[in-house]
């Protein structure tokens, strides 16, 4: 059975989804979920262990810590052994990536996808996905697509690595087309040797750490020395010099330097800032730990919004690597245009070429010497030399795929894009197969209908009956669904999965196999409105998260208008002195009985009920995320202030959600697939 690791979790949509995928007798088995917010943890744990009875563990930590992974490994071991991870899942924030609201520089959420990619290099699952939102496509001109692909296909097997290293030839006895192809052969063989040595230094450091940590005394009274010891080798372990670099890059400079002994028609600071960027780069682990540490000030002082940001802005954009080749490769072209000498020429070319070779990668740097020992060796070498390059990028990926919630059963149009990406051992997914047609989409009616007979500023515990009786007979609580989504007009099914049922009933009833996890009883739903789970302060329920906001007559009236034009803005074209619409509030989106919703955020008043005067409750938005009734939001229902740096209130893990069936979509092409 294969397994999975859900990180940047939330309420678990993904979680949910592939538990609830099954083919050919296969299932998934779910090993851990994390993410930073303690309340999400209390949702998992009293729908995962408490309510299906896994043994699925948490981790409630930030992912940019330095020691995120050692505790994720650890935890993994100490409860499920060595095991391989097969599947790992995550929808790493995606708010600094979306089309919609202000894109912030230095924004802490802009680079989690590489803290990401950091835990995919060490536990090399089989397939992991990336879930994000489209907008991440078009950002700063596609540049961070391309980024995320490139860093992707430079997640590499180190063991085949080692493998190359060993048997590549050497120059003396390849064929080159001239010096600056021999020059640049000898750097690639170089660039890939430091990056082969500096992994085995992170190895080895992490390796240290661990064993460092495991020898304390889990009796200790001496809990501040011991704090200072973790945080002294916390640091420690982070701030790995590379050696490697540092001397090639040195011996550049002392190369560069050399030139200029008997030249007087460059000026020496001019050359200066060629000999300081060598050494920035060559100490780039320790410019970069400055650069993080910065960036972490700006958070940890809310500097988000402040007269100093710019100034710490600009102190983060001369750290970054990108801007220190920047100044060198534009000093580079200076120098050239300065000097006549050949001698100074070459030297520059040369720095160029390692820049450019040093700082693009190691897919790319394969690339190279493939095409020149194509040309320069054997057909025997080459085939040899090319069948361990090919084993070298640990992940294949072909294209994001963009998905549409809708196109997966889900009642609510909510566009995403995955990156799905394979080990070199498996098989390569390139499309998500729709399972709804589009003229068969499940509308807002079919998914909350059944839920309407909720006054304003009331708690509904359980089901209305009657209410139910009388929805199933009207147009949109009669048609007829498998438990996936697609639409069938008879229920001759031969299993539950093809069964016909509506929405509504299936949603009641749920989607995960009850013969698998039969401890789940819908029946008894635990409720606990805190953010770490306490049994005193649970409260069993057939119906959950159904409770409508307290409305005044003057927000009704304005929910009922915006409900008459269809949207706030028609209403506010059609009667523009209504004083109804003069309000701060612009966003507001008016539900379709007919349609399926647009897309579901974090904040249940900005959506208008298609038959009620009010916003949503929490458990019709989670029905068009195609959650279960028997999924419980945990925490309170809403929060602000200060509370939300530790509280994440059942609204924002709804509007942050993977919608499940969308996730169970992904999950069985993965079955598919997965060897």
């Amino acid at each position: 059975m294969p397994n999975f690791i859900d990180l940047f979790a939330g309420a678990g949509g993904f979680s949910e989804g592939f538990l609830q995928a099954e083919y050919e007798g296969k299932t998934y088995d779910f090993l851990l979920a994390s993410d930073i917010n303690p309340t999400c943890e209390v949702t998992h744990r009293m729908r995962y262990n408490h309510q299906l009875g896994l043994k699925t563990e948490f981790l409630t930590k930030d992912i940019t810590t330095p020691d995120f992974i050692e505790e994720l490994s650890q935890k993994i071991i100490h409860n499920f052994g060595t095991v391989e991870v097969d599947v790992l899942v995550g929808g790493p924030p995606c708010q600094s990536f979306s089309l919609a609201g202000e894109r912030k520089k230095n924004d802490k959420k802009d680079d989690l996808f590489s803290y990401y990619l950091k835990v995919i290099q060490v536990l090399k699952p089989k397939y992991f996905v990336m879930e994000n939102v489209t907008g991440i496509l078009t950002k700063d001109n596609g540049k961070i697509k391309s980024r995320i692909l490139g860093e992707i296909r430079n997640i590499v097997d180190f063991s085949a690595l080692g493998d190359l290293l060993r048997i590549l030839p050497q120059s003396n006895t390849v064929k080159f087309a001239d010096s600056v192809q021999k020059q640049e052969y000898e750097i690639s063989v170089e660039a890939l040797r430091i990056a082969a040595n500096q992994h085995g230094r992170e190895t080895q450091r992490r390796s240290t750490y661990i064993s460092i940590l495991s020898s304390f005394s889990s009796k200790s009274t001496e809990i501040e020395k011991e704090k200072f010891i973790r945080e002294a080798l916390l640091d420690k372990k982070i701030d790995i010099p590379n050696p490697d670099l540092s001397s090639f890059l040195d011996k550049l400079a002392d190369e560069f330097i050399a030139v200029f002994r008997n030249n007087k028609e460059v000026a020496e600071d001019d050359r200066n800032i060629v000999r300081q960027a060598l050494s920035l780069l060559g100490r780039q682990n320790s410019v970069s730990l400055i650069r993080e540490r910065i960036k972490s000030e700006i958070h940890k002082n809310h500097l988000n919004r402040s007269i100093y940001k710019t100034e710490f802005d600009n102190m983060t954009d001369v750290l970054s690597i990108e801007s220190i080749l920047g100044i060198l490769s534009n000093q580079i072209a200076r120098l050239e245009n300065l000097s006549n000498s050949m001698e100074i020429r070459q030297v520059l070319q040369k720095v160029s070429l390692v820049m450019d070779i040093l700082f693009e990668g190691v897919f790319h740097t394969l690339q190279r010497l493939r095409r020149i020992l194509e040309m320069g060796t054997s057909v025997e070498i080459f085939q040899k030399v090319s069948s361990i390059i090919d084993r070298i990028p640990l992940y294949r990926i072909n294209n994001p795929i963009i998905l549409n919630a809708s196109d997966y059963g889900v009642p609510q149009n909510r566009q995403r894009v995955a990156f799905i990406g394979c080990r070199n051992d498996q098989e390569l997914i390139t499309d998500i197969p729709r399972t709804v047609d589009t003229e068969d989409l499940v509308t807002a009616a079919e998914a909350i209908g059944d839920l309407n007979y909720i006054g304003i500023g009331e708690e509904a515990t359980s089901y209305d009956r009657k209410f139910f009786h009388k929805f199933k007979k009207s147009e949109y609580g009669n048609i007829k669904r498998t438990i996936f989504g697609k639409r069938c007009e008879e229920s001759n099914a031969k299993n539950r999965y093809s069964e016909g049922k509506t929405f509504a009933e299936w949603s009641r009833e749920g989607r995960i196999n009850p013969k698998r996890f039969p401890s789940l009883k819908i029946a008894f739903t635990a409720y606990n409105e805190w953010s770490e789970f306490d049994e005193s302060n649970t409260r069993f329920l057939e119906l959950a998260n159904h409770e409508t906001s307290n409305h005044t007559d003057v927000v009704q009236a304005r929910y009922r208008l915006i409900r008459k034009y269809g949207s706030y803005n028609l209403a506010k074209e059609n009667e523009p002195d209504n004083p109804l619409l003069e309000t701060k509030k612009r966003n507001y989106s008016c539900l379709s009985a007919n349609k399926p919703s647009t897309t579901i955020v974090t904040i249940g008043d900005d959506f208008a009920h298609y038959a009620a005067d009010r916003s949503l409750t929490v458990r019709e938005m989670a029905r068009l995320q195609s959650f279960d009734d028997s999924f419980v939001f945990q925490g309170k229902r809403t929060t602000g202030g200060d509370r939300r740096k530790f509280e994440t209130p059942q609204y924002t893990q709804v509007g942050n959600a993977v919608p499940p069936l969308m996730a169970h979509a992904i999950a069985l092409e993965i079955l598919k697939h997965i060897k």
